[in-house]
C-alpha cells in the first residue's frame, strides 16, 4: 500500500512489551536500600512498643476480644495518645453516637468517666472545657446513623485521609459495615470489605486501627469473657481479617475474676 516505511520503522522502533508490574530483579537495588517507613506514634503502652516498634502509616492494626472486654476502651486509649501527638485522628465508632465518642475520649485527659451524668455535673465546666479545645482541633467524628454501606464508609474514609489530612483511622468495628450491608455470604462481604480497606490504605498511606469480634469457643468450660486466650483463628466471620492485617491484638479479661477484674493482658497474635 505505498507503507512499507511505516511497517519498517514499527519493526525496528518497537520497545520491548512488559505488562505492568513486573520488576527486573536488577532494578531493585533502590528498595534494597531505601529507608524503611519509621514509626509516626508509639503506643501508650511500653510493653506493646518493645514488640512493635510503634505505630507506621500504611499498615492495619486489628484489635480483637471478647464482649466486654474493653477493646473499644483500648482504642479511645489509643486514639487520645495519637491526638496528644498532634495527629489528625478519625474516630468511626459504630456502636456509639459521636457524644459518647468525645466523651470517651475527654474522660482520659479528666481520668474520669465524663459519660455518667452525676460525676460529669461535679467537675467545673471550664476544667473540661479546656480539655476538650485541646483534642478538637486533631479529631474528627463520622456521624453514621444515615448509612453503614461499605462503600459509603470507604469514601468517608478517603475524605478524612485527602480531604482533612488524617493520619490515622479509628474503625470500630468491621462487623457493623457488614450488617449495614444487608444480607449475603458474610465471610465473602468481610473478606471484599477488607480487600477495600487494605487497598485504600497501601493508596494513601495512613495507619487504620480495626476492631474486630471474637467467635465463640466451642468445647471449653470458659469463654473470653472469663480471660480464655485470644487466638487469630477466632477471628469472626473470615480469616482474611488476619490475613490482611499486619498487626493483630488480642484483648485478654477475666471479667468474673475476685482478684483483678480490671486488669487486661495484651497479647500479640501476629
Amino acid at each position: 500500500a505505498g507503507r512499507a516505511k511505516e511497517l519498517v520503522d514499527a519493526i525496528w522502533g518497537a520497545k520491548q512489551y512488559r505488562p505492568d508490574g513486573i520488576i527486573e530483579g536488577k532494578d531493585t537495588w533502590d528498595l534494597v536500600i531505601a529507608e524503611d517507613e519509621k514509626a509516626s506514634v508509639d503506643y501508650p503502652y511500653q510493653g506493646l512498643n518493645n514488640k512493635l516498634r510503634g505505630l507506621r502509616k500504611g499498615e492495619i492494626v486489628t484489635i480483637t476480644a471478647g464482649s466486654g472486654t474493653g477493646k473499644s476502651q483500648f482504642c479511645r486509649e489509643v486514639a487520645h495518645h495519637i491526638i496528644n501527638r498532634n495527629e489528625k485522628l478519625g474516630y468511626i465508632a459504630l456502636e456509639e453516637n459521636v457524644q459518647r465518642s468525645i466523651r470517651g475520649l475527654l474522660s482520659i485527659s479528666l481520668n474520669t468517666p465524663l459519660h455518667l451524668e452525676e460525676i460529669r455535673k461535679e467537675l467545673p465546666e471550664d476544667k473540661i472545657k479546656s480539655e476538650w479545645e485541646k483534642l478538637n482541633k486533631n479529631v474528627f467524628f463520622y456521624d453514621h446513623w444515615g448509612s453503614q454501606e461499605s462503600g459509603n464508609l470507604l469514601n468517608k474514609i478517603r475524605y478524612l485521609v485527602r480531604g482533612l489530612g488524617c493520619n490515622w483511622i479509628v474503625l470500630d468495628h468491621i462487623s457493623i459495615v457488614v450488617s449495614g450491608i444487608g444480607e449475603g455470604d458474610e465471610r465473602r462481604i468481610i473478606d471484599n470489605t477488607m480487600t477495600a480497606l487494605r487497598s485504600l490504605v497501601e493508596e494513601l498511606k495512613f495507619g487504620l486501627l480495626i476492631v474486630s469480634h471474637l467467635k465463640r469457643p466451642v468445647n471449653v468450660n470458659r469463654g473470653h469473657e472469663e480471660g480464655l486466650n485470644t487466638s487469630m483463628s477466632q477471628l469472626r466471620g473470615s480469616a482474611g481479617i488476619g490475613q490482611l492485617s499486619d498487626i493483630v491484638i488480642g484483648c485478654e479479661r477475666n471479667q468474673q475474676s475476685t482478684e483483678h477484674p480490671n486488669l487486661m493482658t495484651l497479647r500479640v497474635l501476629k
